[in-house]
């Protein structure tokens, strides 16, 4: 019988294999560790980078305040002291003209001559009629006076002298009425020659020799007189500068197109109501004019000095945001959150612009605001850069 073969047992690692076993695997799990360790502190550097990032970062100014006095500048219309369109007051044809456009005129000078035949025969027959009715008026006194005589005497009854009497102050009557229209003829008969009603300068002439001229305004003017010695100039200042317009103030005005030195003028009236349509105070500006810089019917540049009580800012013009609901500026507050300040814009400067409701000397303003801010939205704030500070007020 034969005997079964066993296989001998393996032979077991030695101690110091089995320690070499478990440092591999002691050291290959801290290097497992020791990854994930980093990949996470990796994540977590990313992460807040990447949230750093995130943040826009902005630079932030103080409104400054806009000085109280300050010129404010307006278009105006000069208009001439008065102007005066001359009508005929008789009816007739130009016999002849004086003067022409631009001419010089003082007060009672001759301008033109009418030729007024049936205003010459009128007069005449009321001359004529008057002389008749006062003959009339002598034979009725006299009469008038012998009955009176003659009833005081018992010779006639005194009805009889009461009716001559009452004869007599019919006649006076009428001859009053003549003398009445004779003084209105005489009137017209004046009036055939045209005459300038105060110094000034002729700016129409509207006649020619032959023409037929109506009396009064129902015909066309003959001649329009200006009077330039002083001048009108009309402003309209608007609603937020009106309450500091006085009488009194003074203003320069000029007139660019013909560079002509600012002449200082004095704000005569205003309107002491604001045009509804325009929310604008209609202001005159009175204007000696005795050298002839200034011509009437002209736009001019206007300055008044005004002192307004109102608290106004000027920022830089980058600062404003346009948005869909209206002119905006970002705001930081004290936890560098960002609010869209709604505000009222007054003056474009150019590169700076006056803020004249929204904005107080506390507030920080955001220079060169991106679009994409919003409400609320978290920024870092950082001092504006040399460039910017240029752009400052």
């Amino acid at each position: 019988m034969s005997s079964s073969h066993v296989s001998p047992p393996p032979p077991k690692p030695s101690r110091g294999a089995r320690l070499a076993l478990i440092g591999l695997g002691v050291v290959l799990i801290a290097l497992a560790a020791f990854g994930i360790v980093k990949r996470v502190q990796a994540r977590h550097q990313l992460t807040e980078d990447t949230q750093r990032n995130a943040i826009v970062t902005v630079a932030t100014i103080t409104p400054k305040a806009a000085p109280k006095d300050q010129a404010l500048p307006l278009p105006g219309t000069v208009a001439s002291w008065q102007d005066a369109q001359v009508y005929a007051r008789t009816t007739g044809y130009v016999a002849k003209w004086y003067v022409d456009i631009g001419a010089k005129v003082k007060k009672g000078q001759r301008l033109a001559d009418l030729d007024t035949p049936d205003v010459d025969n009128q007069l005449l027959q009321g001359k004529a009629q008057m002389r008749t009715d006062q003959a009339t008026e002598a034979f009725a006194k006299v009469t008038a006076d012998r009955y009176a005589k003659l009833a005081t005497q018992g010779l006639v009854a005194q009805q009889t002298a009461d009716q001559y009497m009452a004869q007599y102050k019919a006649n006076i009557a009428t001859v009053q009425a003549d003398q009445a229209n004779v003084a209105r003829l005489q009137n017209m008969e004046d009036f055939k020659h045209i005459d300038a009603p105060y110094d000034g300068i002729v700016t129409q002439r509207n006649l020619n020799i032959g023409a037929l001229v109506d009396a009064g305004a129902s015909g066309s003017n003959l001649f329009v007189i200006a009077d330039t010695s002083k001048l009108r100039v009309y402003v309209d200042v608007p609603e937020t500068y009106a309450a500091s317009v006085h009488i009194g103030m003074p203003a320069d005005v000029s007139l660019s197109t013909y560079g002509a030195k600012p002449i200082v003028g004095t704000v005569a009236r205003t309107a002491d109501a604001l045009d509804p349509s325009t929310r604008t105070l209609r202001t005159e500006i009175d204007v000696d004019n005795g050298e002839q810089q200034l011509v009437s019917g002209v736009y001019a540049d206007v300055k008044l000095a005004l002192s307004t009580a109102t608290h106004n800012y000027i920022i830089p013009a980058n600062a404003l945001l346009f948005r869909a609901e209206g002119l905006r500026v970002a705001m930081v507050d004290g936890q560098q959150h960002v609010h869209l300040q709604p505000i009222t814009l007054g003056r474009d400067f150019g590169g700076t612009v006056e803020i004249t409701e929204g904005l107080s000397d506390q507030d920080r303003i955001v220079l060169s605001p991106p679009d994409s801010l919003y409400e609320g939205q978290k920024v870092n704030v950082t001092e504006p850069n040399v460039a910017q500070k240029q752009r400052m007020p």
